[in-house]
């Protein structure tokens, strides 16, 4: 494997490992913290009936450009908020997906500390008077389960929409405790089930039936809770950890799918900060990197204030910078 294939494989794991941890600890608030009602994936065919080539995201030319293709400077699609292109400003913002945007370990969906609602404030207070906010994230949500039953909780109506949609992880935890090719196998397989799911989900916004104004998405990457390092305790394989990178590099390519969705760099900036944050063996390593995380997998109220600073260089490109 060259080393831009390593650094692809190595985002994949990040989601995983996430995920995984609350099979063990319970952190979840559902009762199987990883799953709801509908968690089984769609097996409708390969990548290539969902839309990508069969090797998204894990061929070597993907892999040589992780760094650089996944995000430009600005954290962003590249014609994110261009000059002259200022996005409509939202009257309504919806918050999409699991635990984390539920804000498990940082007060809750109202707290202030919750990285949505943070997030809603400082667009209300800028640029969008009167922006309504709207938590229907659950714990333990997949995206099969954004797609058939968070969607039936957004309301269709007029006023342009800013849909933050954080979803991903749990789809992946089912291969943490299973064997590297096991893992492979099913990551294989349900891949095109999880990017049918996310095409539900563009189409639905994008129908100006329901939504006469519009909507832009927000989507993010996966961030690794154990710093990508396979260090004691956690010990997580190589070939898992390429599954999250895999992973995250699938996700952009998902979001170009839709001309309405961003893509938001959530897993560079947290590389550090993560569980093996003072492990000097790890490659993510700093001297006085803080720890953001509540318990195994759950951001704390810096990993939420992390979350606020890199969905606003989406959201100033979009309503602030772009004039």
């Amino acid at each position: 494997m060259g080393a831009a294939q390593g650094r692809a494989v190595t985002k994949g794991m990040r989601k995983l490992a996430f995920l995984v941890a609350p099979l063990v600890f319970a952190c979840s608030e559902s009762a199987d913290p990883f799953r709801d009602a509908s968690t089984s994936p769609r097996d409708s065919g390969t990548m290539a009936d969902a839309g990508l080539s069969a090797d998204s995201g894990a061929n070597e030319d993907a892999a040589a450009g992780a760094d650089a293709a996944m995000m430009n400077d600005a954290g962003q699609s590249a014609d994110a908020g261009a000059a002259g292109t200022c996005a409509p400003i939202p009257t309504r913002m919806v918050v999409l997906g699991d635990s984390i945007m539920a804000c498990q370990g940082a007060g809750g969906k109202m707290a202030a500390t919750c990285g949505p609602k943070a997030l809603h404030t400082v667009l209300e207070g800028s640029v969008a008077p009167g922006l309504t906010y709207e938590n229907n994230a659950v714990g333990g949500a997949v995206t099969a389960g954004v797609a058939n039953m968070q969607l039936g909780t957004v309301a269709g109506g007029p006023g342009h929409v800013l849909v933050l949609i954080y979803i991903g992880g749990n789809d992946l935890a089912q291969y943490i405790f299973v064997t590297d090719q096991a893992a492979q196998s099913g990551y294989d397989a349900a891949l095109p089930g999880i990017i049918a799911n996310w095409r539900t989900i563009f189409d639905y916004f994008a129908d100006r039936t329901r939504f006469p104004d519009g909507a832009t998405l927000i989507m993010n990457t996966q961030y690794d809770p154990f710093d990508d390092c396979t260090a004691p305790p956690y010990n997580l394989s190589a070939a898992k950890i390429a599954l999250l990178h895999d992973f995250n590099l699938t996700l952009q390519t998902i979001a170009e799918m839709s001309p309405s969705a961003h893509l938001t760099d959530q897993f560079t900036p947290f590389l550090g900060h993560g569980h093996h944050n003072a492990v000097a063996a790890c490659p993510y390593y700093e001297a006085g990197k803080d720890n953001w995380m509540s318990d195994l997998i759950h951001a704390n109220n810096a990993g939420h204030a992390n979350f606020v600073i890199e969905w606003r260089k989406i959201t100033d490109a979009m309503y602030v910078n772009c004039r």
